[in-house]
């Protein structure tokens, strides 16, 4: 194996940005605000800050661009790495669902286009709208007929969702590969797992098949889709798990799937904090963006509670774990 390679600048500029994500004190003030706007005013003293006035109507943007900083941010400190891609795959193929999906219905899908992508999205819409899909990477031209051959034959969208999440997890796993970094690639292929052990909580707690479950299998996982075909026909919810790396978080699959998803969001976190202890290599660059997605999507939570009228106990209950 060769030498790892080393960022000592881009690592001492990550532990600076750390120092901007909120910490589990900030979560606590944020749930226990009294309402949304008393939130939003807390937002903006913390990352969110650059945003001008954020409320009801564009906080939905606030999260975005705090998105978008994060990973311009690592682009702008690798800017010859590509192990970045990894997290801006997913969202390369969040936009080309949307342009299917519009596409084939007729309602424009807009507000459904998120940042942070490899493609631009005007540059993607132009190669969709004019059939020319030289430039898209990896699986996307692919996935693109593949989405249309099985819409045609089912009349059911959500194929195009299975199609385009395989086609996604299938890229990122290459290019996790191509990195050739050991901590790149287990990432992905555990996130290509738990991402399959959700999906088979969702399934058996609908009742539904296990051709329903093999129908959004992604591969690229350490867990083959033998192993959950055995538990899908056992008794016992995880025992079919007890021999895999997951074996204690599949063991709170009884919890209840909301409970249970933010157990899989927390055991990732788990290990993007390892990172804490590398101090020259990339563990940090890419745990920082982690934490910025998860940070992101527990304050959707508390702000979506805060609008809704949830419980806050309702809200705690949902909480993913801070970084920080």
């Amino acid at each position: 194996m060769g030498k790892e390679k080393i960022y000592p600048y881009a690592v001492a500029r990550i532990r600076m940005l750390e120092n901007s994500l909120i910490t589990e004190k900030t979560y606590t003030q944020l749930i226990e605000a009294r309402t949304a706007e008393d939130v939003f005013k807390i937002l903006s003293e913390t990352g969110y800050g650059e945003e001008n006035d954020i409320n009801a109507k564009n906080y939905e943007k606030a999260l975005s661009n705090r998105l978008s900083r994060a990973y311009n941010n690592v682009s702008e400190l690798v800017p010859k790495e590509n192990f970045i891609d990894v997290f801006l795959i997913k969202n390369d193929y969040q936009n080309l669902k949307v342009l299917v999906k519009s596409d084939i219905s007729g309602i424009d899908g807009e507000q459904y286009i998120v940042g942070g992508t490899i493609i631009p999205f005007k540059d993607m819409k132009e190669a969709f709208d004019t059939k020319n899909y030289a430039f898209l990477t990896g699986n996307m031209a692919k996935a693109i007929a593949e989405s249309y051959d099985g819409y045609a034959k089912t009349q059911n969208g959500q194929i195009i969702d299975n199609v385009m999440d395989r086609a996604a997890f299938d890229d990122m796993l290459n290019t996790a590969k191509k990195s050739g970094i050991k901590f790149v690639e287990e990432y992905v292929r555990m996130l290509c797992d738990i991402t399959n052990i959700k999906s088979y909580a969702r399934v058996k707690s609908m009742k539904k098949s296990i051709s329903d479950f093999e129908s959004v299998f992604v591969y690229g996982g350490t867990i083959s889709l033998d192993v959950f075909k055995k538990a899908f026909n056992s008794e016992g919810v995880s025992s079919e798990f007890k021999d895999t790396a997951y074996a204690e978080l599949c063991s709170k699959l009884d919890g209840g799937f909301t409970v249970f998803e933010k157990s899989c969001d927390d055991y990732i976190m788990g290990f993007m904090r390892t990172a804490k202890y590398k101090s020259l290599t990339v563990e940090p660059l890419l745990a920082y963006i982690y934490a910025v997605e998860t940070e992101v999507k527990t304050v959707r939570i508390i702000v979506n509670g805060k609008l809704n009228n949830i419980n806050t106990d309702i809200i705690k209950e949902r909480l993913r774990s801070a970084y920080v």
